[in-house]
């Protein structure tokens, strides 16, 4: 270990001497291989600390984080994607990488956007990027733990070694077991009262205003506040288990957390490759895999479902094109099958130019007409004007990004903002010409119910 502390002493010492000359601060980052950990485990042992979760199980990917080394946070505005992006830049060029024991050095950031280009709900701005002070990632080929920290002109390279490798020690030594799974308690569910006749009221004016030929689509969003908090980490190894094709999240400022388990990819970059999805029409499953395939056949078929479909398809389209990508020849459309739940679903991609960032790709393509609507401006103005609750980060980007401006976004969706006795729930429906209002209605229950159980019985 005393080898290990010279040589990252060293590393230190040559930071901020490069601080000093530029007159900006540095950043380092140390990586250590960490077995078969879960990252999971480590929110457990910061409860006071903001934390970050993200989990593909199907790409064997997980990221816990805890701590804030650095953050991001563009002004509210519709620059704050680019002013995103270019910090992010920033950062890679002042930021040393530090591997031990063959470890990959690749450091990530983990954050998410408001839907609105505005700040709604209090401690979540309208972008926020974190550069974890511990994390622990979860790869196909092992886990590794990450430490990151400030290099400013003043810091003692020998006091920060040791900090490091001291919190590097004691993350090793609380890895815990697997988080307990938890049943979803469907009968306190099923309880609930999900009628909301506001949200029949503000769609009846959504389709008033296609007719009158305001718009051609508008998602409305509902919720529902129960008076529970989950214990979060056993929610989140419930969702990650349920929803083994979603992306389990959770980001918590203070005493909120924001979190959920989406099935909708808004864009993922790995080099200069590109994908990303269009998910709209919905409807339920049915009792058994006849069922489900006799109701997946009606979606298919059925024509509001279809236009609805339609306008993200092309929209995602449009602004690929428009952000200089080479399009992938059109997938078919199929259907994506979730618990509760199936989804028309048609994968698209490209080649995007070279020194894109998936922030730049997140600004080109947030929000799609999956969750605002056609056209966007409009549906996004009228969504404002209209819709009686706060989005926040509901429908927003969130995901995860590393140095080089890889990683991925998705949107919030199935998703809640647990507070301190309480729980909100969010869901919207896509309105267009042919939409009833007590369609929309059942399938926001559905949505609804896809996270209430998993949360009452955690």
């Amino acid at each position: 270990m005393t080898d290990v502390l010279t040589r990252l002493a060293d590393r230190i010492a040559v930071a901020r001497s490069r601080t000093e000359l530029s007159g900006e601060s540095r950043f380092i980052t140390v990586t250590l291989p960490a077995g078969d950990a879960d990252p999971l485990c480590l929110i457990d042992t910061q409860p006071s600390s903001d934390v970050a979760y993200w989990d593909q199980p199907d790409l064997g990917l997980a990221i816990a984080a805890v701590g804030a080394a650095h953050r991001i946070e563009p002004a509210a505005g519709p620059g704050r994607f680019d002013e995103a992006a270019a910090a992010l830049r920033s950062m890679r060029a002042r930021t040393d990488q530090v591997a031990l024991e063959g470890a990959d050095r690749q450091a990530v950031l983990l954050g998410g956007f408001s839907f609105f280009a505005k700040p709604e709900w209090p401690g979540f701005p309208t972008g926020r990027l974190t550069l974890p002070e511990l994390a622990v990632i979860r790869r196909p080929t092992g886990s590794t733990l990450m430490v990151a920290s400030v290099v400013a002109g003043d810091t003692n390279p020998g006091g920060l070694a040791a900090e490091l490798t001291q919190r590097l020690e004691r993350a090793t030594a609380q890895m815990g077991e697997p988080i307990e799974l938890v049943e979803p308690d469907h009968v306190a569910a099923a309880a609930y009262d999900l009628r909301d006749p506001v949200y029949l009221k503000t769609v009846t004016a959504a389709i008033e205003a296609i007719a009158a030929g305001d718009l051609s689509k508008v998602v409305v969003a509902r919720r529902l506040t129960v008076d529970h908090s989950p214990d979060l980490s056993r929610f989140l190894a419930t969702l990650r288990h349920r929803y083994m094709s979603c992306a389990t999240f959770a980001f918590r400022f203070g005493d909120a957390v924001f979190c959920g388990a989406t099935p909708e990819r808004l864009v993922r970059l790995d080099g200069v490759s590109i994908s990303t999805a269009a998910i709209a029409g919905t409807a339920p499953r049915g009792a058994n895999e006849s069922q489900d395939e006799v109701i997946a056949d009606r979606l298919r078929h059925d024509p509001k479902e279809l236009e609805e479909h339609r306008f993200v398809v092309e929209d995602i389209q449009r602004r690929l094109g428009l952000a200089e990508v080479t399009i992938d020849p059109q997938a078919a459309t199929r259907v994506m099958r979730l618990p509760g739940l199936q989804h028309l679903y048609t994968p698209m991609g490209g080649t995007a130019p070279v020194g894109t960032s998936v922030l730049d790709m997140v600004g080109a393509l947030h929000p799609t007409p999956a969750v605002a609507g056609w056209p966007g401006e409009a549906a996004e103005a009228w969504i404002g004007r209209h819709e009686p609750i706060e989005r926040g980060w509901y429908a927003g980007p969130v995901g995860y990004c590393d140095l080089a401006g890889n990683g991925e976004f998705r949107v919030g969706l199935r998703s809640a903002l647990i507070e301190p006795g309480q729980s909100t729930l969010f869901a919207g429906a896509g309105v267009v010409d042919g939409s009833i209002p007590e369609r929309e209605l059942e399938e926001t229950g559905l949505k609804l119910g896809a996270l209430l159980g998993s949360l009452l019985g955690s």
